[in-house]
């Protein structure tokens, strides 16, 4: 008989993550038990308990992966050599493309669960964190306006809103698979590039709420 191949740690890690991304996703984070983990990764207990040390660990490590390998993609997208707006339809489009091959995942990151306080905050923590790092790569963009009033607080909103949107978005269609994907990612796309090309244009005008238009570039 053919004996299966024995994985390594990352491996036998990445196994773990997704066999707890799908059975949190079916039952909830209270629900979900770490003895139907393991039996999902087809491991036992205690090879579990090597890896994370609580299922409240395990949770947090998960949506910690999710954000991490989304805001690598966005970040990749950024970096192609194109137009902003062509640049942030890609980052958009990749990021529907992640959400439809790890829908468990996805659902993970974007709903803050019920129940446990101390998870309820790491989950909010993660998704902040998020933010700050999505914020902070926009930031970098070198033909965004550099000396814009209040520009870091600018960015954490936009970037919050198109976050939250985004995620909303993901969300509904997870509810509605039989809507192309992307007839989803060019509404985004449509929506999120109307809040972000003024940063790239030369006015934030409309952020002032007295409508002012100031000269940004003035030394």
């Amino acid at each position: 008989m053919r004996r299966t191949a024995r994985q390594t740690g990352p491996e036998r890690r990445r196994t773990i993550l997704a066999a707890a991304a799908e059975v949190f996703a079916a039952r909830g984070y209270t629900a979900a038990s770490m003895r139907e983990i393991a039996a999902a990764a087809g491991i036992t207990k205690p090879v579990l308990y090597d890896h994370f040390r609580a299922k409240d660990d395990l949770y947090l490590r998960l949506i910690e992966a999710a954000r991490d390998e989304l805001i690598a993609s966005s970040a990749a997208a950024m970096q192609l050599d194109a137009a902003a707006a062509d640049r942030v339809r890609t980052a958009i489009e990749r990021f529907f493309e992640h959400v439809e091959r790890r829908p468990a995942m996805a659902r993970l990151l974007f709903t803050v669960p019920d129940g446990d306080r101390h998870v309820v905050e790491a989950v909010l923590r993660v998704q902040a964190e998020a933010t700050t790092r999505l914020a902070t790569l926009l930031g970098g963009e070198p033909d965004l306006l550099p000396r814009a009033p209040d520009r870091e607080r600018r960015l954490d909103l936009r970037m919050e809103f198109v976050k939250k949107g985004l995620h909303g978005l993901a969300l509904w269609w997870l509810d509605h698979p039989d809507t192309p994907r992307t007839v989803v990612a060019e509404a985004a796309s449509a929506v999120a590039w109307g809040g972000l090309r003024s940063l790239f244009e030369g006015s934030w005008r409309a952020l002032d709420g007295a409508g002012v238009d100031r000269n940004e570039n003035a030394p």
